[in-house]
């Protein structure tokens, strides 16, 4: 089997894992074909536990912690044809800056998750909550969350927040 077609392999078998480990019982999942979430997107700021911290920002967190730093040009492109490039450290693996990603839904249309692998020499999908918000009188804003445990059996809500790159 080829490169492509194992890493679209391995993709596929991340979304429905996913989608089987997060969907409520008798409710399916689906891959959305169209969505809002197409184009390039530009980060604005983090958001920690409900504390925004605008860009650019670098909290220097020790590994394994996810990067939380963003500069001035950190950016996330969603193609249409389910590749993706990015600059941010947290959707990239053994430095490859591109790579394949799906969008689910799941619970009949109410949350979406999106699936990210990499590039890289080394099969590591990720997934997080995403949406896209549209408020009156305003642009979108586009949302890459995740929900971590801490240490103390707590858990720690982190948000990417980003804004349509203009032009």
């Amino acid at each position: 089997m080829g490169q492509s077609r194992r890493r679209r392999a391995v993709l596929a078998g991340a979304v429905i894992a996913v989608a089987c480990a997060v969907a409520a019982p008798a409710q399916a999942a689906t891959t959305k074909a169209s969505s809002g979430h197409y184009g390039t997107w530009i980060q604005t700021a983090w958001n920690i536990d409900g504390r925004t911290l605008p860009c650019p920002v670098d909290l220097g967190l020790p590994a394994p912690a996810p990067s939380i730093s963003c500069a001035a040009n950190t950016f996330l492109t969603l193609k249409k044809n389910g590749r993706y490039v990015s600059n941010m450290p947290v959707f990239r693996a053994n430095d490859a800056d591109k790579g394949v990603y799906a969008v689910v839904e799941l619970d009949a249309g109410k949350r979406d998750v999106i699936v990210f692998d990499d590039d890289g020499a080394v099969d590591s999908p990720r997934a997080y909550r995403v949406q896209v918000l549209r408020t009156a009188g305003a642009s979108k804003t586009l949302i890459i969350s995740l929900v971590m445990s801490t240490p103390g059996g707590g858990e720690s809500k982190f948000k990417m927040l980003f804004a349509p790159k203009a032009g």
